[in-house]
């Protein structure tokens, strides 16, 4: 089978896809925070517990100072 030759254009697109999935693979693993969070659909006054069979049990969280 007769493979043709790389070009200089596809050698550069090769290196700039190489080059892009580095630097984002880079910075998934020095900053975990930027990937996505877990949010079940409830605001921040929620807290939810991931469980290892079935669905994640959530709880609101009560305001220590009274509710007006």
């Amino acid at each position: 089978m007769n493979w043709p030759y790389l070009r200089r254009g596809d050698i550069a697109g090769i290196l700039f896809v190489a080059v892009f999935v580095g630097v984002a693979l880079f910075v998934l693993l020095v900053f975990p925070g930027l990937g996505p969070r877990e949010n079940f659909g409830f605001g921040p006054e929620w807290q939810c517990a991931r469980m290892e069979q079935g669905d994640p049990i959530c709880v609101k969280l009560v305001d220590r100072d009274g509710a007006k």
